[in-house]
C-alpha cells in the first residue's frame, strides 16, 4: 500500500541524490526491477555494478542517475526510506504504484507534481491511504481532490 502525507513534512528526504550517493549498494544493480526503474526513467542501461549507459550521456556511474531513479530505489530497496514526492516526476507514477502493490511505502506529497492518474485503471488496483485522514483514495479523481483538499491549504 502507499501511504502519502499530504503537506511539507521537515523529516522527509528531499535531498536524494546526497541520500543515495552516500548509501546505495553496489549489488543492488543486479536486481532486475532496479534495472527496469533505470530503463524505463532514464532510458539508460546498466552494464555493470559500476557502468550506466545512457542515450543521452553516454557512460555514466550511479551517482549520476537521475533523482527520480534514485528516490525510486531507495523506495523499494530501503524500508524506511521516506521522501516528498515533489522529488520524482509525473514518468515515476506507475512504477510507485506497481511498488506499493508488493510492499507498503510511506512519503509525503508537498506539491502537485504526481497525480497518480492510472490509479484505479485494471492494472492500479491498490488504493493509497491519506495519512492526513485516513482516508483511502482509490481513483485518480479520488487521488486529486484529497490532494487538492490538503495542499490546497499549504501557504509558503
Amino acid at each position: 500500500m502507499l501511504n502519502i502525507f499530504f503537506g511539507y513534512d521537515k523529516n522527509a528526504v528531499l535531498s536524494v541524490d546526497i541520500y543515495f550517493n552516500n548509501t546505495y549498494d553496489d549489488e543492488w544493480l543486479d536486481d532486475p526491477f532496479v534495472r527496469e526503474i533505470i530503463w524505463t526513467i532514464d532510458h539508460s542501461k546498466v552494464q555493470s555494478r559500476q557502468c550506466i549507459l545512457s542515450e543521452v550521456l553516454g557512460q555514466i556511474p550511479p551517482e549520476r542517475l537521475s533523482g527520480g531513479v534514485k528516490a525510486l530505489i531507495l523506495m523499494y530497496k530501503e524500508e524506511d526510506f521516506y521522501t516528498d514526492l515533489i522529488v520524482c516526476g509525473a514518468d515515476c507514477e506507475n512504477l510507485i504504484l506497481d511498488m506499493a502493490e508488493q510492499k507498503n511505502i510511506t512519503c509525503s506529497l508537498s506539491g502537485y507534481d504526481v497525480s497518480f492518474k492510472s490509479l484505479g485503471d485494471m492494472k492500479h488496483t491498490v488504493p493509497i491511504r491519506c495519512i492526513n485522514d485516513g482516508s483511502l483514495m482509490k481513483t485518480h479523481n479520488d487521488f486529486v481532490l484529497k490532494m487538492l483538499e490538503y495542499a490546497g491549504e499549504m501557504r509558503a
